[in-house]
């Protein structure tokens, strides 16, 4: 009986130490989150996947697919950087104040201008591929997630 008390406060104090130690880890991302944007979000959950891919590399797993696991959080997690980052949008330059006009307290932008017709265009294709990286990331944890465990 003495062993089994030994045991559970054991385990327990592991576990405080443990949470105090997630608690430090994760502060300050939690610190830097806001409800308004969805961004925040994004950090999170790559934060999240960057624990779990650096667990899966470690050597305190015990899986045979460990590697594999990886592998497929960090496809998730770069999904997902791509995106936190805005790596296609932030390629596109921003238009020159010239397109622009203020008239009636109102900004109009000179649509018919073919330099902004192509600055309009590569912006359709940068969001395009940043929601297709979110849909991959997303995908990838849907169909994969359940087996990430050790």
């Amino acid at each position: 009986m003495s062993i089994n008390i030994y045991k559970d406060v054991k385990s327990k104090v592991r576990a405080i130490r443990v949470g105090v130690r997630n608690l430090i880890k994760w502060f300050p991302i939690v610190w830097r989150d806001r409800d308004y944007d969805q961004d925040y979000l994004y950090e999170m959950i790559h934060f999240k996947l960057s624990n779990m891919e650096s667990f899966f590399k470690s050597k305190n797993t015990y899986s045979v697919e460990a590697p594999q696991i990886a592998e497929e959080i960090r496809e998730a997690k770069d999904k997902l950087n791509s995106l936190i980052n805005s790596v296609y949008s932030d390629k596109v330059e921003s238009l020159p104040d010239e397109f622009f006009t203020i008239e009636e307290h109102k900004w109009s932008a000179n649509r018919d201008n073919p330099i902004y017709q192509e600055w309009k265009e590569a912006h359709r294709k940068a969001a395009a591929q940043e929601l297709d990286d979110m849909k991959e990331a997303f995908k990838i944890i849907a169909e994969k997630s359940q087996g990430w465990w050790d």
